[in-house]
């Protein structure tokens, strides 16, 4: 679990650390990028819409599924198999 800022520049250490994860989970590279663009998306309203200090954002690879889940709101990419 990682916590980070709730501003806009939030969102780009959540892509990062989705983009490290996707890499280590060796996801094809279209849709490993295509991924972290969705939870870049996801992360920027749930970050800049706050009043708190901070967001937990938790990693998982589990069940088959690469999980970025933050702010209510998971979202998956398959694990190659």
């Amino acid at each position: 679990m990682l916590t980070v800022p709730n501003d806009a520049e939030g969102a780009s250490i959540v892509a990062i650390m989705a983009a490290h994860a996707v890499e280590y989970a060796a996801i094809e590279a279209s849709a490993g990028a295509a991924f972290v663009e969705r939870v870049r998306a996801a992360a920027l309203p749930v970050l800049t819409g706050s009043t708190a200090l901070g967001c937990a954002v938790e990693f998982s690879a589990e069940n088959g599924q690469l999980t970025v889940s933050l702010g209510g709101q998971s979202l998956s990419e398959p694990l190659p198999a």
